[in-house]
């Protein structure tokens, strides 16, 4: 199921469908998961709301904790 809550969010962000290439795997879903999270944090950033209020939004959304969203965004592509 968390495979096609990703695709779907994937195909609304940027409009790619993405099942294909998760099933034949040239897109991983860990991948994924963390470009949506870069995704809509810098989206949201620039709409004007607050750092803390988009990574906990984040880590509902996606299961992660705050920590693992903090990396994600502020490290190098290493996690």
């Amino acid at each position: 199921m968390e495979l096609e809550m990703i695709a779907s969010e994937i195909q609304t962000a940027i409009g790619i469908e993405t099942k294909q290439l998760f099933k034949i795997g040239l897109l991983k879903p860990r991948e994924a998961k963390k470009w949506l999270v870069k995704h809509y944090y810098y989206q949201w950033a620039k709409s004007g709301r607050t750092y803390a209020d988009i990574k906990y939004e984040l880590s509902l959304r996606y299961n992660i904790s705050v920590s693992s969203i903090e990396k994600i965004i502020y490290r190098d592509n290493k996690i």
